[in-house]
């Protein structure tokens, strides 16, 4: 069975999505699990959106393995404990289009690709309590078949990939060098002879993208989110605010701030090119004024004048990649990471508490104040000063069997 994600905006801007046939027809369970469970949940559209992949990849092991898990539940039947093993294994390999994993045993046992352990586990939580809400409609209800029911789920937990927190590679290792930023930030002046794209107002745009992103560690559902009323061109400040389902952006894929409303200060200079921008180059955009968003697509076609979209960043950043060898490593979240690792730097410099520049992180970014996520992102710097650290009682104690050394002598 050849299944796929269809994705819709409703009336008031809702976005919903669905697990459909190859008739583009919607699986009846998986629909109403999305709706009781998750969007009832108030979950948003991208969790939504996995979790759909993942049992997605659950229907492709069923039709694989010759399985009818409705008709089985039905039965009082659940799944034994080779099935649950086999869901295990299955959950390893990429999700290729359902009919080739189905009809095609050989792309099964011949597939050398895995995906990580933290996919992995992720699908397999999302089987565990979508199995557990099938079996709970269809399995004939009784006291002892809803602790079956229950043990079934937890069996498909308790086969997850264990979580490794002792990473020889931590995500901060991958930080980006000063100099490589430098000549970034030089390529995508407007006018620069090494900027990969032609269009000088795109040029524009795309320079004050990266500066904002740079500048304020925004994420890239964020700065896409941006609306030109975000701006306090008196007060020099951008408010970063939360738009789920907005009827207003016309986005099928609509960017999302994962994390709280904030407002950010912004020097002149970022101020001031935002205001420039406004005027001079998005202003002369067609469609443009239909709504508020900063960011908009300058090429002619039916997009144009419209909210830039996920994937039009992409190709931004795709582009900019692809520009030298050594901005391989320039993406939107790098960028978070190396604000993080800056603002640490300042933070030091400034005689700042431990505490208090949490505290001062967690408000710039969004997070609550009892989040883990500042002690995560600061791991690099303290890394580093660790190494400062060590590094100096080594000296310390290396001068002192020099010093001994030489007596002896």
């Amino acid at each position: 069975m050849k299944l796929s994600i269809r994705r819709f905006t409703g009336n008031q801007g809702e976005r919903f999505a669905m697990l459909v046939d190859e008739l583009g027809m919607p699986l009846f369970y998986p629909a109403l699990f999305v709706t009781c469970m998750l969007r009832g949940g108030g979950l948003a559209i991208n969790t939504i959106i996995n979790a759909l992949t993942a049992i997605k990849a659950m229907y492709a092991w069923q039709d694989y393995y010759g399985l009818e898990l409705e008709s089985r539940f039905k039965r009082s039947e659940l799944l034994l404990p080779n099935e649950i093993h086999s869901l295990r294994d299955f959950m390893q390999i990429p999700l290729a289009p359902a009919q080739q994993l189905s009809s095609n045993v050989r792309a099964i046992k011949q597939s050398v690709r895995v995906v990580s352990s933290e996919s992995q586990y992720s699908r397999m939580s999302v089987i565990a309590e979508y199995l557990k809400f099938l079996a709970g409609r269809l399995h004939p209800h009784t006291e002892v078949s809803s602790a079956a029911i229950a043990q079934m789920s937890q069996a498909i937990k308790d086969n997850r990939p264990k979580k490794d927190t002792r990473s020889n590679t931590d995500r901060e290792d991958n930080y980006l060098d000063e100099e490589v930023l430098a000549a970034v930030t030089d390529a995508l002046e407007p006018g620069s002879e090494k900027n990969p794209v032609f269009d000088y107002a795109v040029q524009v745009r795309n320079s004050l993208m990266f500066v904002i992103l740079r500048a304020t560690g925004m994420r890239r559902g964020e700065l896409l989110n941006l609306k030109v009323e975000d701006f306090s061109f008196n007060k020099r400040t951008v408010k970063v605010v939360r738009r789920p389902d907005s009827r207003f952006d016309p986005r099928l894929y609509q960017p999302l701030a994962k994390t709280l409303g904030r407002t950010i200060p912004l020097s002149n200079d970022i101020s001031d090119a935002v205001m420039l921008y406004i005027q001079k180059f998005r202003t002369e955009v067609p469609g443009s004024n239909k709504h508020g968003y900063l960011f908009v697509t300058h090429k002619a076609g039916r997009f144009q004048g419209q909210p830039l979209s996920n994937s039009g960043f992409g190709k931004f950043m795709s582009q900019l990649a692809a520009s030298a060898s050594d901005f391989k490593s320039i993406h939107a979240h790098a960028l978070r990471h190396h604000w993080n690792y800056d603002f640490s730097k300042i933070m030091d410099a400034n005689g700042v508490s431990p505490e208090k520049e949490q505290q001062l992180r967690a408000k710039l970014l969004g997070w609550t104040q009892t989040s883990q996520m500042p002690a995560r992102y600061n791991s690099r710097r303290i890394k580093e000063q660790a190494g400062i650290a060590v590094v100096a009682m080594q000296e310390r104690v290396l001068g002192k069997k020099n010093q001994k050394l030489g007596e002896g002598e």
